[in-house]
């Protein structure tokens, strides 16, 4: 412990520097993780897109079955 008042000042810049270098390193851990979730989100919602443009397909497959229009002549 430092008995000067430069000393202690000292000290209290050098704890002040290591909090925020802390601080910093959770901030990024925190983006990092935000963008992980953004991007499974987005993801997810593209899967469930096609699935629904393959579903409103298929159903568009079977009514023209059912109604005798194959669209074949």
């Amino acid at each position: 412990m430092a008995d000067t008042i430069g000393g202690k000042l000292a000290e209290a810049g050098n704890a002040i520097a290591e909090a925020a270098k802390k601080l910093g390193e959770k901030v990024e851990e925190g983006t990092n993780w935000a963008k992980e979730k953004l991007h499974q989100a987005q993801n997810r919602a593209e899967e469930a897109k096609d699935e629904a443009a393959n579903a409103a397909k298929e159903a568009k497959i079977d009514a023209d079955a059912k109604s005798g229009n194959c669209g074949c002549g």
